[in-house]
């Protein structure tokens, strides 16, 4: 009987860590460093995926970064199956709070020295979310400003609005079905990658497809 592999082999993790890799080189992070870069889209668009690769190559590259996880949603494992140095990792679990994050958040900005700063909003009703007054995003901005830190937000909709320096939107295209009748499998997601600023290279279109073993 055929199913989705629960955890992708090695092989095939490796195989997209280097894909990522060649596709964040392309773009140069010196770019991205010292402002405020938004990531949105739904739950399977990709936005974490790539966010996971920008952080696998700067703490591969000895740099300590942090993430200030908002709904405690962080996989450690698929983390450092997709190369990313745990050891260089500072993790802060904020169990849903709203100003807990944006406290942290505020906190690291502060300390300096970090390489990345990814604040994962993903999951947060949007009402809580409204609430966050906007001078919070460029004040954070201000404290990055000519520094080396990359400033990474993720979440389902835009929330840093015109105080972002870069901001991509991850939309699922389509979805290819295999097989016929009530019962099929996912062959494929076809991955739309928008810009509403300038950015580092062109919009880009992405297919994903879904592997399967037998057992």
């Amino acid at each position: 009987m055929a199913h989705l592999s629960v955890v992708k082999k090695l092989s095939h993790l490796q195989e997209e860590q280097k894909v990522g890799r060649a596709y964040i080189e392309a773009g140069d992070l010196k770019l991205l460093r010292g402002g405020v870069t938004e990531f949105t889209g739904d739950q399977t668009a990709g936005k974490t995926s790539l966010t996971l690769n920008i952080l696998s190559r700067l703490t591969q590259d000895g740099e300590v970064c942090a993430l200030v996880d908002l709904n405690d949603a962080f996989d450690p494992h698929s983390a450092d199956a997709n190369g990313v140095v745990l050891e260089n990792l500072l993790w802060v679990r904020c169990g849903g709070s709203v100003e807990n994050a944006l406290t942290a958040a505020d906190y690291v900005l502060q300390a300096k020295g970090f390489g990345m700063l990814w604040l994962n909003l993903a999951g947060v009703q949007r009402k809580e979310l409204n609430l966050i007054p906007k001078t919070y995003w460029y004040r954070f901005r201000t404290k990055i400003r000519d520094g080396q830190t990359l400033l990474i937000v993720t979440g389902n909709r835009s929330h840093v609005s015109s105080a972002a320096d870069q901001a991509y939107f991850f939309d699922t295209y389509r979805a290819v079905w295999r097989g016929t009748g009530r019962f099929k499998l996912l062959g494929e997601l076809q991955i739309n990658l928008n810009t509403r600023k300038p950015f580092i290279m062109k919009p880009e279109f992405r297919t994903i497809e879904a592997r399967y073993a037998d057992e």
